[in-house]
Protein backbone atom coordinates (compact mmCIF):
# COMPACT_ATOMS: atom_id res chain seq x y z
CA UNK A 1 0.00 0.00 0.00
CA UNK A 2 1.69 3.19 -1.02
CA UNK A 3 0.74 6.29 0.86
CA UNK A 4 1.10 9.76 -1.04
CA UNK A 5 2.50 12.60 1.31
CA UNK A 6 0.30 15.84 0.57
CA UNK A 7 1.76 19.24 0.71
CA UNK A 8 0.80 21.94 2.98
CA UNK A 9 -1.26 24.33 2.25
CA UNK A 10 0.38 27.94 1.79
CA UNK A 11 0.07 30.14 4.36
CA UNK A 12 -2.23 33.56 3.69
CA UNK A 13 1.19 35.46 3.61
CA UNK A 14 2.43 33.09 0.92
CA UNK A 15 -0.46 33.29 -1.03
CA UNK A 16 -0.10 37.40 -0.85
CA UNK A 17 3.36 36.72 -2.16
CA UNK A 18 2.52 34.68 -4.60
CA UNK A 19 -0.43 36.88 -6.22
CA UNK A 20 2.30 39.92 -5.78
CA UNK A 21 4.96 38.26 -8.10
CA UNK A 22 2.01 36.97 -10.39
CA UNK A 23 0.75 40.82 -10.23
CA UNK A 24 3.92 42.06 -11.29
CA UNK A 25 4.63 39.62 -13.81
CA UNK A 26 1.75 40.60 -16.32
CA UNK A 27 2.60 42.99 -18.68
CA UNK A 28 0.38 46.54 -17.12
CA UNK A 29 -2.67 47.38 -18.99
CA UNK A 30 -5.46 50.25 -18.09
CA UNK A 31 -7.38 48.98 -15.08
CA UNK A 32 -10.75 47.70 -15.95
CA UNK A 33 -12.75 50.24 -15.59
CA UNK A 34 -10.63 53.04 -16.14
CA UNK A 35 -11.38 55.62 -18.79
CA UNK A 36 -9.25 58.27 -18.61
CA UNK A 37 -6.50 59.00 -20.28
CA UNK A 38 -3.67 62.16 -21.22
CA UNK A 39 -5.98 64.15 -22.28
CA UNK A 40 -8.11 64.43 -18.94
CA UNK A 41 -4.75 64.95 -16.49
CA UNK A 42 -3.82 67.64 -18.79
CA UNK A 43 -7.19 69.58 -18.51
CA UNK A 44 -6.64 68.84 -14.81
CA UNK A 45 -3.27 69.78 -14.61
CA UNK A 46 -4.02 72.91 -16.90
CA UNK A 47 -6.84 74.27 -14.36
CA UNK A 48 -5.29 73.24 -11.54
CA UNK A 49 -2.29 76.24 -12.90
CA UNK A 50 -5.09 77.87 -13.68
CA UNK A 51 -6.35 78.53 -9.96
CA UNK A 52 -3.00 78.93 -8.44
CA UNK A 53 -2.19 81.99 -11.01
CA UNK A 54 -5.63 83.36 -9.37
CA UNK A 55 -5.13 82.55 -6.02
CA UNK A 56 -1.74 83.60 -5.73
CA UNK A 57 -2.83 87.15 -7.61
CA UNK A 58 -6.38 87.56 -5.27
CA UNK A 59 -5.17 86.60 -2.15
CA UNK A 60 -1.90 88.86 -1.76
CA UNK A 61 -4.05 91.62 -3.15
CA UNK A 62 -6.72 90.99 -0.29
CA UNK A 63 -5.16 90.03 2.38
CA UNK A 64 -0.99 91.62 1.80
CA UNK A 65 1.55 88.70 2.15
CA UNK A 66 0.53 87.66 5.15
CA UNK A 67 0.87 83.69 6.38
CA UNK A 68 -3.16 83.93 6.25
CA UNK A 69 -3.19 84.18 2.66
CA UNK A 70 -0.20 82.19 2.38
CA UNK A 71 -2.18 79.16 4.20
CA UNK A 72 -5.53 79.88 2.13
CA UNK A 73 -3.71 79.27 -0.76
CA UNK A 74 -1.67 76.15 0.00
CA UNK A 75 -5.41 74.86 1.74
CA UNK A 76 -7.56 75.63 -1.58
CA UNK A 77 -4.66 75.21 -4.52
CA UNK A 78 -4.56 71.27 -3.02
CA UNK A 79 -7.60 71.11 -2.01
CA UNK A 80 -8.77 72.10 -5.39
CA UNK A 81 -6.50 69.25 -6.96
CA UNK A 82 -7.56 66.36 -4.47
CA UNK A 83 -10.98 67.56 -5.44
CA UNK A 84 -10.17 66.89 -8.98
CA UNK A 85 -8.87 63.80 -8.39
CA UNK A 86 -11.76 62.60 -6.94
CA UNK A 87 -13.94 63.61 -10.02
CA UNK A 88 -11.78 61.74 -12.08
CA UNK A 89 -11.77 58.19 -10.04
CA UNK A 90 -15.40 58.52 -9.53
CA UNK A 91 -16.76 59.47 -12.89
CA UNK A 92 -13.45 57.92 -15.37
CA UNK A 93 -11.84 55.43 -12.79
CA UNK A 94 -12.60 52.56 -10.81
CA UNK A 95 -13.73 54.26 -8.17
CA UNK A 96 -10.50 53.30 -5.85
CA UNK A 97 -7.33 55.32 -5.37
CA UNK A 98 -5.54 52.21 -5.22
CA UNK A 99 -6.25 50.89 -7.88
CA UNK A 100 -7.21 54.18 -10.04
CA UNK A 101 -3.70 56.31 -8.51
CA UNK A 102 -1.35 53.92 -7.09
CA UNK A 103 -2.29 55.59 -3.59
CA UNK A 104 -0.96 52.78 -1.38
CA UNK A 105 2.18 52.20 0.97
CA UNK A 106 4.54 50.02 2.45
CA UNK A 107 5.98 49.98 5.76
CA UNK A 108 9.85 50.51 4.18
CA UNK A 109 8.91 52.99 1.92
CA UNK A 110 9.70 55.35 4.40
CA UNK A 111 13.28 54.52 4.34
CA UNK A 112 13.19 54.29 0.33
CA UNK A 113 12.29 57.44 0.63
CA UNK A 114 15.54 58.50 3.21
CA UNK A 115 17.80 56.99 1.06
CA UNK A 116 16.45 58.35 -2.19
CA UNK A 117 15.82 62.09 -0.80
CA UNK A 118 19.52 61.65 0.23
CA UNK A 119 21.08 60.79 -2.81
CA UNK A 120 18.65 63.28 -4.64
CA UNK A 121 19.99 65.79 -2.36
CA UNK A 122 23.89 64.87 -2.93
CA UNK A 123 22.86 65.35 -6.76
CA UNK A 124 21.51 68.62 -6.29
CA UNK A 125 24.66 69.94 -4.76
CA UNK A 126 27.01 68.51 -7.72
CA UNK A 127 24.23 70.34 -9.73
CA UNK A 128 24.18 73.97 -8.08
CA UNK A 129 28.48 73.50 -8.12
CA UNK A 130 28.75 73.17 -11.89
CA UNK A 131 25.34 76.07 -12.80
CA UNK A 132 27.61 78.35 -10.61
CA UNK A 133 30.89 77.34 -11.98
CA UNK A 134 29.26 77.75 -15.74
CA UNK A 135 26.75 80.93 -14.84
CA UNK A 136 28.41 82.82 -12.17
CA UNK A 137 26.30 84.10 -9.07
CA UNK A 138 24.28 82.33 -6.47
CA UNK A 139 20.99 80.93 -6.45
CA UNK A 140 18.33 81.31 -4.07
CA UNK A 141 16.57 79.34 -1.82
CA UNK A 142 12.68 78.61 -3.54
CA UNK A 143 11.15 78.70 -0.04
CA UNK A 144 10.22 81.72 1.40
CA UNK A 145 11.79 82.87 4.58
CA UNK A 146 9.41 81.02 7.47
CA UNK A 147 7.61 83.90 9.90
CA UNK A 148 8.61 84.11 13.89
CA UNK A 149 6.07 82.86 14.91
CA UNK A 150 6.46 79.12 15.99
CA UNK A 151 2.10 78.29 15.31
CA UNK A 152 2.80 79.96 11.47
CA UNK A 153 5.97 77.68 10.83
CA UNK A 154 4.08 74.65 11.90
CA UNK A 155 1.66 75.34 9.39
CA UNK A 156 3.36 77.00 6.19
CA UNK A 157 6.47 75.70 6.65
CA UNK A 158 6.28 72.24 7.78
CA UNK A 159 2.93 70.82 7.25
CA UNK A 160 2.19 72.68 4.02
CA UNK A 161 5.81 71.67 2.49
CA UNK A 162 6.71 68.60 3.95
CA UNK A 163 3.55 66.48 4.00
CA UNK A 164 0.28 68.32 2.05
CA UNK A 165 2.42 69.26 -0.78
CA UNK A 166 4.37 65.95 -1.74
CA UNK A 167 1.47 64.06 -1.32
CA UNK A 168 -0.79 66.16 -3.63
CA UNK A 169 1.47 66.80 -6.27
CA UNK A 170 2.88 63.24 -6.15
CA UNK A 171 -1.34 62.19 -6.97
CA UNK A 172 -0.94 64.64 -9.40
CA UNK A 173 2.22 64.08 -11.12
CA UNK A 174 2.68 60.39 -10.49
CA UNK A 175 -0.38 59.21 -10.05
CA UNK A 176 -3.01 61.47 -13.35
CA UNK A 177 -0.30 62.44 -15.47
CA UNK A 178 2.15 59.11 -15.31
CA UNK A 179 -0.93 56.97 -15.90
CA UNK A 180 -2.66 59.23 -17.93
CA UNK A 181 0.06 59.15 -20.45
CA UNK A 182 0.71 55.55 -20.22
CA UNK A 183 -2.91 54.81 -20.22
CA UNK A 184 -3.21 56.46 -23.64
CA UNK A 185 -0.44 55.14 -25.24
CA UNK A 186 -0.71 51.46 -24.12
CA UNK A 187 -4.23 51.36 -25.34
CA UNK A 188 -2.84 53.07 -29.07
CA UNK A 189 -6.04 54.54 -29.42
CA UNK A 190 -8.09 58.11 -27.60
CA UNK A 191 -8.40 57.74 -24.01
CA UNK A 192 -12.21 57.19 -24.01
CA UNK A 193 -12.40 55.15 -26.82
CA UNK A 194 -12.21 52.15 -25.27
CA UNK A 195 -14.43 51.87 -21.57
CA UNK A 196 -12.15 49.58 -19.25
CA UNK A 197 -9.20 50.09 -21.44
CA UNK A 198 -9.92 46.20 -23.45
CA UNK A 199 -8.34 45.18 -26.32
CA UNK A 200 -5.11 43.21 -26.91
CA UNK A 201 -1.96 42.29 -24.56
CA UNK A 202 0.14 45.86 -25.97
CA UNK A 203 3.55 44.74 -27.29
CA UNK A 204 6.80 44.51 -24.98
CA UNK A 205 7.67 47.58 -27.33
CA UNK A 206 5.00 49.32 -26.73
CA UNK A 207 4.98 48.49 -23.46
CA UNK A 208 8.83 50.06 -23.30
CA UNK A 209 7.71 52.95 -25.06
CA UNK A 210 4.81 53.77 -22.52
CA UNK A 211 7.07 53.12 -19.44
CA UNK A 212 9.78 55.39 -20.89
CA UNK A 213 7.47 57.79 -22.56
CA UNK A 214 5.09 58.36 -18.68
CA UNK A 215 7.83 58.91 -16.69
CA UNK A 216 9.49 61.31 -19.05
CA UNK A 217 6.72 63.57 -19.86
CA UNK A 218 5.33 63.77 -15.66
CA UNK A 219 8.60 64.77 -15.03
CA UNK A 220 9.36 67.44 -17.79
CA UNK A 221 6.09 69.03 -16.88
CA UNK A 222 6.42 68.08 -12.69
CA UNK A 223 10.32 70.52 -13.41
CA UNK A 224 8.50 73.09 -15.42
CA UNK A 225 6.29 73.79 -13.02
CA UNK A 226 8.21 74.56 -10.23
CA UNK A 227 10.27 76.68 -12.47
CA UNK A 228 8.25 80.27 -11.24
CA UNK A 229 9.61 79.81 -8.02
CA UNK A 230 13.10 80.65 -8.93
CA UNK A 231 11.51 83.38 -11.31
CA UNK A 232 13.69 86.50 -11.80
CA UNK A 233 16.71 84.64 -11.12
CA UNK A 234 18.00 82.70 -13.86
CA UNK A 235 20.68 80.53 -12.60
CA UNK A 236 17.76 79.46 -9.55
CA UNK A 237 15.67 78.44 -12.25
CA UNK A 238 18.24 76.16 -14.01
CA UNK A 239 19.72 74.88 -10.74
CA UNK A 240 15.75 74.52 -9.52
CA UNK A 241 14.73 72.99 -12.47
CA UNK A 242 17.26 70.57 -12.76
CA UNK A 243 17.21 69.07 -9.37
CA UNK A 244 13.25 69.11 -9.51
CA UNK A 245 13.48 66.85 -12.85
CA UNK A 246 15.88 64.34 -11.00
CA UNK A 247 12.90 64.13 -8.41
CA UNK A 248 10.47 63.72 -10.84
CA UNK A 249 12.48 61.10 -12.71
CA UNK A 250 13.18 59.26 -10.23
CA UNK A 251 9.45 59.58 -8.07
CA UNK A 252 8.30 58.49 -12.10
CA UNK A 253 10.88 55.14 -11.77
CA UNK A 254 9.23 54.50 -8.35
CA UNK A 255 5.33 54.69 -9.91
CA UNK A 256 6.23 52.75 -13.00
CA UNK A 257 7.59 49.89 -11.60
CA UNK A 258 5.94 49.22 -7.80
CA UNK A 259 2.63 50.42 -9.41
CA UNK A 260 2.31 52.05 -6.11
CA UNK A 261 3.09 55.85 -5.05
CA UNK A 262 4.75 55.16 -1.30
CA UNK A 263 8.13 55.48 -2.00
CA UNK A 264 7.32 58.60 -4.23
CA UNK A 265 5.28 60.17 -1.45
CA UNK A 266 8.29 59.49 1.40
CA UNK A 267 11.40 60.58 -0.94
CA UNK A 268 9.13 63.80 -1.62
CA UNK A 269 8.67 64.41 2.26
CA UNK A 270 12.31 63.85 3.28
CA UNK A 271 13.50 66.50 0.03
CA UNK A 272 11.29 68.80 0.85
CA UNK A 273 11.00 68.60 4.53
CA UNK A 274 15.12 68.64 4.83
CA UNK A 275 14.81 72.10 2.72
CA UNK A 276 12.17 74.03 4.84
CA UNK A 277 14.54 72.22 8.25
CA UNK A 278 17.48 73.95 6.04
CA UNK A 279 15.50 77.35 5.85
CA UNK A 280 14.02 77.35 9.63
CA UNK A 281 17.92 76.70 10.56
CA UNK A 282 18.80 79.77 8.36
CA UNK A 283 16.34 81.69 10.12
CA UNK A 284 16.89 81.38 13.58
CA UNK A 285 13.25 80.64 14.24
CA UNK A 286 12.86 79.47 17.19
Amino acid sequence: MTTGQTEPSPTPRQRRAEDRRATAALPYTPPDGSRWGAGTALVVLVIALALLVVLRGALPAVLGDTQLADLLLWTVFYGGILVALAIVCKRFGTGSWVTDFGLQFRWFDVFIGLGSAIGIRLIAGMIDGFVITLMGGTPKSNLAPPAPEIGWVILNSVIAVAIVAPVCEELLFRGLLLRGFRNTILRGRPSGAVRGGAGATPSTSRRRTAAVVSVGASALLFAAVHLYEGWGSPITMVTLGLTILVLGVVNGVYAATTKRLGPGIWTHMWFNGMAAALVIAGSGTS
